[in-house]
């Protein structure tokens, strides 16, 4: 199907250009939405855990708000801050990271928990520094596949230096073990990468080369990897392994059209684990019913198509700016998407919060940060367009009073628009 028989085909591959910062405005009122309902599903689904477990039935709701408005304000910043400035650090960041990886698996150092050493801990709060390292490497990659653009082809200069970085955070990672995000970034860095034009034989002889290390993984933890495949085809619905899917599915049916009401949900009555994490979206289908989840999902969907229309009217100006675009909407697309899947039995279960919804932290921390880029973005592709309507409008000013014909002459202007420049009096 050739865009030149399809005009509208043509028009979605390369759209006319235009502003992009009411589309990252949208973006921005989707996740605010998102963290709003967040922060109420969090109460309704902890309360009753916190009260039990902590004797304080609003302790997650606290926790929740601060790591809102720590959001809020992270998003604040890094809206108004100047991406290139951001790109400059990339480097020593990715270096920092997967310093950081490598001591949270030290005794003593990282905490252990469930089995998996993954977080820092200082009271009652925590650092999970592999949810930083997702966003860090977007923004490394989005700099090398920009400055190496003419070098992707050569292992040294282009392929190596993209991969190394991915492949030494994401082998760290399963050590930990996390299988799931281990995975997770590496799909995230993989997309940037036959976007931004690296050859795929490459790419694929990068995944044949850390084969073992998935093999010796899937080997040393087999038991915990049968279990949570058992959820695609198991039959035994009261299994340890599907429990909470199974809850997840009651949940997820009872709430109906409209659901059963905010805060009467009977599954988080300690029926379904990690309601308030993970799994907080059959909780939310429950109390607001087809509904509420549709709501949801339309908001995700509605994130990603402004996050693709930034990233694609950046392609035409800077191959950076539509790299880092691309890579945040499709890191948070991505993880939205591979939440509703676990809680639905669609895919093996992994811990995968469902953005700015999910009991934050960390990770709601990395996602604002990533939404406050997009913006910033957004409003520097709008500046460099406003920037070059104003010299063209002032060129053409200069050309037609040089000239004095009185001819009224035809522009364009930085979005595309006609406009007309008269030379003289009519």
């Amino acid at each position: 199907m050739s865009p030149k028989n399809h005009p509208w085909l043509a028009r979605l591959i390369s759209p006319a250009p235009c502003a992009l910062e009411p589309f990252a405005r949208a973006a921005v009122t989707c996740a605010l939405v998102l963290m709003g309902l967040g922060v109420l599903m969090v109460y309704s689904a902890s309360s009753t855990k916190a009260g039990l477990r902590y004797d304080d039935p609003e302790l997650f709701l606290r926790r929740q708000v601060m790591w809102v408005l720590g959001g809020v304000v992270t998003l604040w910043f890094t809206m108004r801050t100047d991406p290139e400035r951001i790109r400059r650090w990339a480097k020593p960041a990715t270096i920092g990271i997967i310093f950081l990886l490598v001591v949270v698996l030290v005794p003593g150092i990282g905490t252990l928990t469930n089995g998996a050493r993954r977080w820092f801990r200082l009271g009652s709060l925590s650092f999970q520094p592999s949810e930083a390292a997702k966003l860090i490497l977007v923004v490394w990659l989005s700099h090398h596949l920009s400055v190496a653009a003419e070098k992707l082809d050569d292992w040294k200069e282009g392929v190596l230096p993209a991969v190394v970085p991915m492949a030494v955070a994401a082998g760290v990672v399963l050590v930990e073990p996390d299988f799931g995000t281990s995975l997770f970034v590496v799909a995230v860095c993989s997309a940037m990468m036959l976007v931004a034009g690296l050859p795929w034989r490459k790419l694929a002889i990068c995944g044949i080369a850390g084969i073992p290390l998935v093999i010796w993984q899937v080997v040393k933890r087999w038991d915990v990897m049968a279990r949570r495949f058992s959820v695609m085809g198991g039959t035994d619905a009261h299994s340890d392994a599907q429990h909470q899917v199974h809850q997840a599915k009651i949940a997820l049916g009872s709430g109906g059209l409209t659901g059963v009401g905010l805060g009467a949900s009977r599954q988080k009555l300690l029926y379904l684990p990690e309601a308030h994490t993970d799994f907080i979206l059959p909780v939310l289908g429950e109390e607001l019913g087809f509904a509420g989840t549709a709501l949801v999902v339309g908001l995700f969907a509605a994130f990603v198509f402004c996050g693709l229309r930034i990233a694609m009217g950046c392609a035409g100006r800077e191959r950076s700016s539509f790299l880092l675009a691309f890579g945040v909407t499709f890191m948070i697309g991505l993880q939205a998407a591979g939440n509703v899947a676990v809680v639905t039995g669609s895919v093996p279960t992994k811990g995968i919060a469902l953005p700015f919804i999910s009991l934050g932290g960390s990770s709601l921390l990395v996602l604002c940060a990533g939404l406050g880029l997009l913006y910033a973005e957004a409003r520097r592709h709008d500046l460099a367009m406003a920037k070059a309507m104003a010299e063209r409008s002032a060129g053409a000013n200069s050309d037609s009073d040089a000239d004095g014909s009185g001819v009224t002459s035809g522009t364009t202007d930085a979005f595309g628009n006609g406009a007309m420049t008269a030379g003289g009096a009519a």
